[in-house]
This record gives C-alpha cells, sequence and structure tokens, in this order.
C-alpha cells in the first residue's frame, strides 16, 4: 500500500494523529482518533476511530462535514497510515469503524475493496452484515467495520 499521504503528527499516547488536507478549498486540519469504547466482553478490547475535520470554535472533530477538497484518496491513505501507526504501537486492539452517514460508509468499503489485497497482507478485517461478522467481501454493504493487526 504505497499510496500518496499526507504526513501525520501523532499525540504521545498515540491515539490522536493530525494532518493538513491541501487543496482549493484550502488547507483544513484533519483528526483521526482512537477512543476505547465499552464492551460486553471484557476480554476485547474495542477502539473506536473517528475521523474528520477539527473545528476549532467547538474543539471537537466534525465527522459530518463535506470538505471537497479533491484530495480524498490522499486523505483516506492518511487515515490509513494513522490506523498502521495505532496498530503498530497496540497490535492487539480491534478497530471499530463506522462511517457517520451511509456515503461515508460507502466511501471507506471502496477505499477497502480497492486496495484489499495489501490491507489483508496487515490486516484482518471484518464487515457488519445481516446481523453479523464476517470477513470482508468486495461488494458487500456493511454496517460497520472491524480490523485488526495479523
Amino acid at each position: 500500500m504505497n499510496l500518496e499521504r499526507y504526513q501525520i503528527e501523532a499525540s504521545l499516547d498515540l491515539l490522536d494523529y493530525e494532518f493538513t488536507s491541501n487543496g482549493p478549498k484550502g488547507e483544513i486540519r484533519k483528526i483521526v482518533r482512537f477512543s476505547k469504547m465499552e464492551v460486553a466482553d471484557a476480554s476485547l478490547e474495542i477502539y473506536n476511530l473517528a475521523f474528520g475535520d477539527y473545528n476549532v470554535e467547538q474543539n471537537k472533530i466534525d465527522d459530518l462535514i463535506v470538505t471537497d477538497n479533491k484530495d480524498s484518496q490522499r486523505v483516506l491513505a492518511t487515515v490509513a497510515a494513522a490506523i498502521i501507526a495505532f496498530t503498530n504501537e497496540y497490535p492487539e486492539k480491534l478497530i471499530f469503524i463506522q462511517g457517520s452517514t451511509a456515503v461515508r460508509m460507502r466511501y471507506y468499503r471502496m477505499g477497502i475493496s480497492s486496495n484489499l489485497k495489501g490491507i489483508e497482507e496487515i490486516f484482518e478485517i471484518w464487515g457488519f452484515f445481516d446481523d453479523q461478522w464476517e470477513l470482508f467481501k468486495r461488494n458487500r454493504i456493511y454496517d460497520a467495520l472491524l480490523v485488526k493487526r495479523k
């Protein structure tokens, strides 16, 4: 997976990653955040992946804004780089991914499908379909994804 991506800066605990998207809309600060989820099975450590533009006024990630800075592939590759960096430090953690909208979830599935061979060399990835988890398959509409480092 040798895709063009932005340089990321990580927090000391490697839970937050920041980068700047550059395009016709200017420089836009983006954040990828991994937050531990509370789950019934205490043996599982699952982290939610939150991603979006940083909203300075509200001091939070805006995962609903549509930036359209004409660099979506580079942005997605940068999010993937953050996942790799996170799992380099925490290889046993599972990552839960769910788009804030159906369009975003489709965008994530398309990105994974187009790079599936390279992704499968590093990660196991499951999709939530028909009320159960299955290994990721192309052309399947998943409600959520779960990623684990091999």
